[in-house]
């Protein structure tokens, strides 16, 4: 974002660090008021500026807060000092992680959109699951405790998880998939959904395609054995050699990768001719299948191994979107879920407290998306810019929390043109 981007850094001025104050603020706090010796809002603030600089738990969050004390006096009104290890816990613990998650990130977007052109091609959102599996415990040790299950809607025009929501187990996946859709406005927008192995899967999606209808967007959804005579027809169809031959006339495209020792070739194929198609009713506004194949070449050995994978889709004779799609789908877990297991120590999490696992990542996917919103200025991985938070931290959050200034920095970008 900012590598395009010519201005003086040093006219910007860190007033975004009090609108960050005024977001935690506003959150509630259920704690009896005449016993609170500890602001929640300063509490939060900790946290987030703590997981900025890289503390991924409890104790190295308090660490944090007590070395940066003085620093930390300057924002904060601290009004008992810092505090301890338990009532940071316990404090966050206490939010209301959907108002929290989605303040921010409603600010984040407004922020994006104050600095980028507006892109009208359709954005891309990816719904799928992550286990945080440090929150598990098994019965071999301890009475058992099921991992805790985060499901996600990620914007790929924004880079960032829109929604998410928590589950006990992956059972329940798919039915959470609706109930997250329902907060989205999905206008302009094709939802993607890969098919998961669950008993009455077929109901559930049906359940899902409704959703992202009523919210007025599109889908690419894959398909999977369990659901019924649906993945056969589809399948049996779209493997025959003469009506691929067919279909390439009008809508085939085609992208070719290496990727480290292998040679990745990608074709994807889409018909609108569907009429033979058994049960099409029952799934609201199909209007075409595709299949995409996928073939890895090795260079060293010149072994090839094949996947197909095959879908319904809400539109028809757009093969660049249906391209589009599927190729971003697993962008949720090369851009949200990789990267809060590798630079925020997701996984390791083994806060047994259901509520403080929830807020605490919540807390480090808000500081995913800041990092990632400055990382083109550092032009570094989000791990080094951690790296560098930590080394120099109270120079390193202020260059941040200018670059989140996008008023003073549009302003300058106009007298500069």
């Amino acid at each position: 974002m900012f590598d395009k981007l010519e201005f003086d850094i040093d006219k910007i001025n860190t007033n975004e660090f009090q609108n960050f104050m005024i977001i935690f603020k506003d959150q509630t706090d259920t704690r009896m008021q005449g016993k609170v010796k500890h602001l929640m809002s300063d509490i939060i603030m900790i946290t987030f500026l703590a997981i900025l600089a890289r503390c991924d738990g409890w104790d190295e969050i308090t660490m944090f807060a007590k070395s940066k004390e003085k620093w930390l006096k300057q924002f904060l009104e601290l009004p008992n000092g810092i505090p301890s290890h338990d009532t940071i816990q316990r404090v966050i613990s206490l939010l209301n992680p959907e108002t929290l998650y989605s303040s921010c990130i409603k600010f984040l977007i407004e922020k994006i959109d104050e600095l980028t052109v507006k892109d009208e091609t359709k954005d891309v959102l990816s719904m799928d699951g992550k286990v945080t599996k440090g929150s598990g415990r098994n019965k071999e040790t301890t009475e058992e405790i099921k991992a805790l299950n985060t499901m996600s809607i990620y914007s790929h025009n924004y880079g960032v998880s829109l929604v998410q929501d928590y589950i006990e187990d992956k059972s329940n996946e798919i039915p959470m998939g609706p109930e997250l859709i329902k907060k989205l406005d999905l206008t302009n927008c094709i939802l993607t959904a890969d098919a998961l192995n669950i008993q009455n899967a077929l109901n559930t999606q049906k359940e899902t395609v409704k959703a992202i209808i009523e919210a007025k967007g599109d889908y690419v959804l894959a398909l999977k054995k369990n659901q019924k005579t649906l993945y056969e027809d589809v399948k049996e169809y779209l493997d025959d050699e003469d009506v691929l031959k067919e279909i390439r006339e009008r809508n085939y495209s085609e992208d070719i990768e290496k990727s480290h020792s292998k040679i990745i070739t990608r074709k994807y194929f889409m018909t609108s001719k569907i009429k033979w198609l058994n049960g099409k009713e029952k799934w609201e506004k199909v209007k075409s299948i595709g299949v995409e194949i996928k073939t890895s070449e090795s260079i060293r050995t010149g072994e090839v191994k094949e996947e197909r994978r095959y879908f319904i889709i809400s539109f028809k004779d757009d093969i660049h979107s249906y391209a589009d799609a599927v190729r971003k789908h697993w962008g949720i877990e090369n851009n949200l879920h990789a990267p809060l297991d590798i630079v925020f120590k997701e996984d390791a999490n083994r806060t047994l407290e259901k509520n403080g696992a929830r807020n605490l990542g919540i807390l480090k996917r808000i500081c995913l998306a800041v990092l990632k919103f400055v990382q083109t200025y550092y032009n570094l991985s989000l791990n080094k810019i951690r790296f560098l938070l930590s080394l120099d931290f109270e120079n390193e959050i202020e260059k941040i929390f200018k670059f989140l200034n996008t008023k003073d920095i549009a302003l300058l970008l106009k007298k500069n043109t």
